[in-house]
């Protein structure tokens, strides 16, 4: 899924009018919103859809006055992008025009007769000029502020998705954090808060071009403990109105007046719901320790995955309901859906289940509120992810707080098999030759494991510092923006995001990372890494991708 900028097309000609409508027609980026011949044509269409990104003007529309034209519209909507179309040919013909066009407040030009590769091209320079503008301008109407977007969604019904979300949002709560029910069809989070509700979020359709903090908390409910929740509509069916185009604008509102946006999507895809999930900053898959649940999680990154919604790199695994009795462990679950487990949350006993459905969740405390409070502050801070936050033992916090919370359990079944053991010792004893004939096979076994292990998690090391790298050059790439006003990298910017990634390496690792090593493209930055081995004669290196995220 890709994200689509409207363009309106100015032009008396019919030739232009076909020739840049196959052009459109065969891209992916860009849809013609409207096609006009005049100036006041152009000013109403502006006026009608406001989320128009680029205008594109033909110098002989208005019967040859396309420069006046172009001059309104800069003066009109100084942040859409507008490309001239010319009757140019050769480079010192287009010199001119350009430099003619950037008088009235074009941003390119291109040819009558350009191609699809030239004409698309120019469009997405300006494009990410335009999206870049507009975000800036968002950030200083609120202090310069640009909050968080976490969505959740869940691997099948049933795993915890909307009470984790809940959750969630309560550990990272301020006076600006903003919880959204886009589960649209069965929404359960005002019966988890106990909110009655007149309002929903598909209410903010109608003005998708244009939400405001305004329409936002308006559309909002106050929810005890600090939050303001987004609502999904009682009725069911309503969630048919809801559009991607209004999905793509609330969420580009929450990052703007919110510190923290945490949103559950549920299970189900949709074209609102892919948005979401590729427009978010942070995605968290949830899942239990079951193979149904875990089948179903692969699944869906796979979906994703083959949907352009979201890399599965980019999406962090959560395992819910974990208990110490579980025959599925975090390695298992890891093997099984081929990703690693960002943090797990134990299950909660009867305690938890009462406060579910009492909807006293936000006052009830239970050791699962304490520990997506400790793995919530990992899962929400944007320049570490949880397994980061582990330590050097690649554990998570979460992990050790079911660790610490389990060890006197596990100490008390340990002690009644000890017991149980001591019933049995005549027959044990009679084993005790072939043990002691075992014992050094098994030593060694257990020695080559234990190197294995510290192997795997230098390994993980070296990836994660690949993927924090790799992320790093991405938002510069996007800040910044790859290609110049003609449309060729700038070499400036590809220097500048290799300073970038060496900085974020760690210092053992900065030195054997070369320039051949990062490898920066249009809409993506990859970062190899040589890890450090123990085992002679094995060389081990980690890579990682990291897509650059425009807004437009």
């Amino acid at each position: 899924m890709t994200m689509v900028t409207k363009v309106l097309l100015a032009t008396p000609s019919h030739e232009v009018r076909d020739h840049l409508g196959h052009v459109f027609a065969e891209s992916d980026g860009f849809e013609l919103a409207a096609a006009v011949s005049d100036g006041a044509g152009v000013l109403t269409a502006l006026d009608r859809q406001p989320d128009i990104g680029i205008v594109v003007v033909d110098e002989a529309a208005d019967d040859g006055r396309g420069h006046a034209v172009a001059r309104s519209v800069g003066l009109a909507t100084p942040l859409t992008g507008i490309v001239m179309v010319v009757d140019a040919h050769g480079p010192d013909e287009m010199s001119r025009a350009m430099a003619s066009a950037m008088e009235v407040g074009a941003r390119s030009v291109i040819a009558r007769n350009a191609g699809l590769e030239e004409v698309l091209t120019r469009l997405e320079t300006v494009a990410s000029w335009s999206a870049m503008a507009r975000a800036s301008i968002a950030a200083e109407r609120n202090g310069g502020r640009s909050g968080q977007v976490v969505a959740i969604a869940g691997a099948k019904g049933g795993v915890g998705t909307s009470v984790l979300a809940l959750l969630l949002a309560r550990a990272g709560r301020s006076n600006d954090t903003t919880l959204v029910d886009l589960d649209l069809g069965s929404g359960d989070l005002t019966a988890y808060t106990g909110v009655r509700t007149r309002r929903s979020i598909v209410d903010l359709v109608a003005v998708e071009g244009d939400v405001t903090g305004r329409m936002l908390r308006e559309t909002t409910y106050e929810v005890q403990g600090g939050l303001r929740l987004l609502p999904a509509p009682s009725e069911g069916e309503r969630g048919e109105e809801m559009t991607s185009a209004a999905t793509r604008s609330i969420v580009s509102a929450l990052r703007f007046e919110s510190g923290l946006a945490v949103i559950d999507v549920g299970t189900h895809l949709d074209e609102p719901r892919a948005t979401a999930l590729e427009f978010a900053d942070r995605v968290l898959l949830v899942t239990t320790p079951d193979l149904p649940a875990l089948r179903s999680a692969r699944r869906t990154l796979a979906q994703w995955d083959r949907l352009a919604i979201r890399r599965p790199e980019a999406v962090e695994l959560v395992l819910n309901r974990r208990t110490p009795r579980d025959e599925v462990t975090p390695a298992l679950v890891e093997r099984i859906v081929e990703r690693p487990v960002a943090f797990t949350v134990p299950d909660g006993g009867p305690a938890f289940s009462v406060a579910v459905n009492t909807a006293t969740l936000l006052e009830t405390p239970t050791p699962v509120h304490t520990a997506v409070a400790k793995a919530g502050a990992a899962a929400i801070r944007p320049e570490a992810t949880p397994a980061q936050e582990g330590g050097s033992d690649g554990s998570t916090e979460v992990e050790k707080l079911v660790t610490a919370s389990t060890r006197r359990q596990d100490r008390s079944k340990e002690v009644g098999r000890k017991r149980a053991g001591r019933a049995r010792r005549p027959a044990a004893d009679a084993e005790a030759g072939q043990s002691t004939v075992e014992l050094p096979v098994v030593i060694m076994v257990m020695l080559m494991l234990v190197l294995l292990c510290v192997q795997g998690i230098g390994w993980a090391s070296g990836l994660l510092a690949a993927r924090a790298a790799a992320q790093e050059g991405a938002r510069t790439v996007g800040v910044l923006g790859y290609y110049d006003a003609v449309g060729a990298p700038r070499e400036e910017v590809l220097e500048q995001v290799r300073e970038d990634v060496h900085d974020r390496l760690p210092d053992s690792m900065r030195d054997a990372v070369g320039d051949s090593d990062i490898e920066v493209l249009p809409d993506t930055v990859s970062v190899r890494v040589t890890v450090s081995t123990i085992l002679p004669g094995v060389d081990l290196s980690a890579s990682s991708s990291a897509a650059v995220y425009r807004e437009g």
